[in-house]
């Protein structure tokens, strides 16, 4: 390569981090966001950096964070110096593989923790792990004496902090658990220094992610208030596969009302498959990731795909989901990464970093809940060639309608909007973990009040916590004792005997999956479920039919059979629930059907008469508590109305603000159950509930909305149209409406 202007400089920048830049970039040029993010992180700064996929993110983060906190602090005590959270354990792992080997040139040992890996015994100097496990260590791994005395911690010394894919905690339950953690390592890092465990108490945090709307807010939320944001704009070109013109280039001049007709329509039960055979007959196009909405969904499409492609050649299909073990899990993106022709079918297990390989094209079934995950999934692909092919393949009408709206939205660079409030739902959580951190010691409600504000600076944090904690002390699961409060009651039950240590540790909401499934001739656990469908001997799970010989308790033991030929459903039950429908992905549907911003059109159709307010889950269960004589219809799209139905059903005194408040509060955690709360959102619901739902101002947001619509009835829509599609489905909604 020729030594450029641009060259120089890269080495100056790459050669000015010592042997750091030297493990890490081990090439003459760098990519535009290391050249952004290489000095401000290595004076010193807390930044988040915004880049598109495969930008070299991790390591523009990593290189100077590492230089900026590699200095000899002694032999005071032993544990990691650098920190890396990633969202999930197969990120984890991936991270750990990939960093090994720049770190062992630098004389450094890397290693995970998680609930599959153990790497913090051996105190390497950097460690990778999720929330739910730093959460455990920093109650679990102290140092103490025989009286109890702390006089030393594992994460005493963590000097630095990287968050990878830190949109993924942004706006949920787990993200505010993240910066609590923060906020407490840093107490952490303060207690260390004053007791000689450590040489300096500075912490600096930086995360990177591909996808973050208004980044700057979540560069101050995430990583403190003096934190700044570096965003390095690019998107590769976009190609999809369409029905009419093969490969269609993505550009501005597309519409999305336009695109809706050039979706593929097929659900799992149907042929859904051609599109992605068709992709894989493209030359120079020979691995597939597709995913799917559901673990249910991934299983069958993968029985599909094998029983078709195996028409056209040789080519391994799979399956990835959460319900899978882990061995499972490895072995599926091992085996897609090394193969040259493979299929992996996934939900959004796959969504976030893990290295897989090349990927020729991505396939969508169904769509992505925003834009953002539509980035994430389809960012996936076209790392080698630098274009981004895409197969959409819609499940019905609201689907397509969504998807063309993502699409568009994507080229034009615009994430969808998230409404940023405090996780009341994590506070539970975190002051069981807290309290129980310091053991027999408690701890003073003014310190648990001041880790709180620390991570809500907002003027009323201290007196809700108070009201809070006053109630749980009345309910028994916080007790005094000589000025200190402990846990007591339920919460010191759940505490002590908890099944695994990441129950009381994870603000996840998860499933109960209380049946393992199991190979009775190798003994590999394939995967767990909730129960067994009507499928009889037969069950299939991770893309492969399995029969039963044997069932003992919550463990069933199969044996692999052929892909039988007909139909049947043999999926098992894996739980969960109905992903619920957003303001912003019921917007993207009607960006999709061509109907103007603003306008909520009322539809006469054979099935009764249908108000399309686009407005979202919440704001319809609202709606629904206003005596407007509203019926379900389409879940978060459209609503039955009375024929008399028009704009002044709307207007006051009809609908009010302290209506509206009042029924906010009396659905309480109904509103919000889609809103991916936390496990412990019942304990703050009963002493808290008026205060957490306040902070979402439904009220002020809904009557903002509401001023804001033109509500006017129309015309059936013209046969063909995007709009007339969903109108159909509304159409076939039964009297009393199925939610769709």
């Amino acid at each position: 390569m020729p030594d450029t202007n641009e060259t120089r400089a890269d080495r100056q920048l790459r050669d000015g981090l010592g042997d750091v830049g030297r493990a890490f970039f081990g090439f003459p040029s760098l990519t535009d966001v290391q050249r952004a993010s290489i000095e401000p992180i290595a004076e010193g700064k807390n930044v988040l950096v915004c880049a598109s996929t495969a930008a070299g993110k991790t390591e523009a983060v990593i290189a100077p964070l590492t230089w900026a906190i590699r200095r000899p602090i002694g032999n005071l005590s032993r544990g990691p110096r650098l920190l890396v959270v990633a969202p999930t354990r197969a990120l984890v792992a991936d991270l750990t593989a990939r960093l090994e080997t720049p770190f062992a040139q630098l004389g450094w040992a890397c290693a995970a923790q998680t609930s599959d890996f153990r790497g913090a015994d051996s105190f390497p100097e950097v460690l990778i792990t999720t929330p739910e496990s730093l959460d455990s260590m920093l109650v679990r791994r102290s140092v103490r004496r025989a009286t109890g005395e702390i006089v030393a911690h594992l994460l005493a010394n963590v000097a630095g902090v990287f968050v990878d894919e830190a949109h993924c905690f942004d706006t949920t339950s787990r993200g505010d658990q993240l910066r609590f953690l923060l906020a407490r390592i840093r107490k952490l890092r303060e207690t260390a220094l004053a007791n000689g465990w450590t040489a300096t108490a500075g912490l600096q945090v930086c995360a990177a992610s591909a996808t973050v709307p208004a980044p700057e807010i979540l560069a101050k939320r995430l990583l403190g208030a003096g934190a700044r944001a570096i965003i390095c704009p690019g998107c590769r070109p976009i190609d999809i596969l369409t029905k009419e013109t093969g490969w269609l280039r993505l550009g501005a001049q597309v519409r999305p009302a336009d695109l809706v007709s050039q979706l593929f329509l097929g659900d799992e039960n149907s042929d859904a498959t051609k599109p992605i055979e068709t992709a894989l007959l493209t030359e120079g196009t020979r691995k597939a990731l597709v995913f799917v909405v559901s673990r249910k969904a991934c299983d069958a499409l993968t029985v599909l795909l094998r029983r078709r492609l195996k028409k056209h050649r040789e080519i391994w299909v799979g399956a990835h989901h959460g319900s899978l073990s882990r061995e499972h899990r490895q072995r599926a993106e091992d085996t897609f990464s090394r193969l040259h022709d493979a299929v992996l079918v996934a939900t959004n297990t796959l969504e976030v970093g893990v290295d897989i390989g090349d990927v020729d094209v991505v396939a969508l079934h169904g769509a992505p809940p925003d834009t953002s995950g539509l980035l994430q999934r389809i960012g996936r692909g076209g790392r080698r060639t630098g274009l981004t092919r895409i197969v959409p393949i819609m499940r019905d009408a609201i689907d397509a309608a969504a998807m063309a709206s993502e699409l568009v939205t994507a080229v034009d660079g615009v994430l969808d909007y998230k409404h940023r409030v405090r996780r009341w739902d994590v506070l539970p959580q975190q002051v069981i973990s807290y309290i129980r951190q310091n053991r027999e010691v408690g701890r003073s409600q003014d310190s648990l009040i001041k880790l709180a504000r620390s991570v809500w600076p907002e003027s009323d944090t201290a007196s809700l916590c108070e009201m809070v904690i006053r109630v749980w002390r009345e309910e028994g699961k916080l007790e005094e004792q000589r000025g200190r409060l402990h846990l007591s009651g339920g919460w010191s039950r759940f505490a002590e005997h908890a099944q695994d240590e990441m129950t009381v540790h994870s603000n996840i909401n998860s499933s109960d999956l209380a049946l393992a499934i199991q190979n009775d001739r190798t003994g590999e656990m394939i995967g767990r479920i909730k129960k067994l469908g009507e499928g009889g001997q037969l069950v299939t799970m991770a893309g492969s039919t399995h029969r039963i010989v044997r069932r003992d308790g919550g463990q069933i033991d199969v044996v692999s059979v052929p892909d039988p030929v007909d139909d049947t459903d043999y999926g098992p039950d894996y739980g969960g629930r109905r992903r619920p429908v957003s303001q912003s992905f019921a917007e993207h549907v009607r960006r999709g059907c061509g109907i103007d911003e603003g306008l909520a059109p009322v539809i006469q159709t054979s099935n009764g008469r249908f108000w399309f307010h686009f407005g979202g889950e919440v704001f319809e269960k609202i709606l629904m508590n206003c005596d407007l004589a509203l019926e379900r219809g389409l879940c978060g799209i459209a609503v039955r109305v009375a024929p008399d139905f028009g704009r002044a059903s709307l207007a006051a005194p009809r609908i009010t603000m302290n209506m509206v408040r009042e029924i906010v509060t009396g659905l309480g955690s109904k509103l919000l159950s889609g809103d991916s709360l936390g496990r412990f959102a019942p304990e703050i619901f009963h002493p808290g509930a008026d205060s957490f739902l306040a902070e979402h101002r439904f009220d002020e947001r809904l009557m903002t909305w509401i001023a804001t619509l033109e509500v006017n009835s129309m015309g059936y829509p013209q046969k063909g149209s995007s709009f007339a599609g969903v109108v159909a489905m509304a159409e076939a909604t039964q009297d009393g409406g199925e939610e769709q």
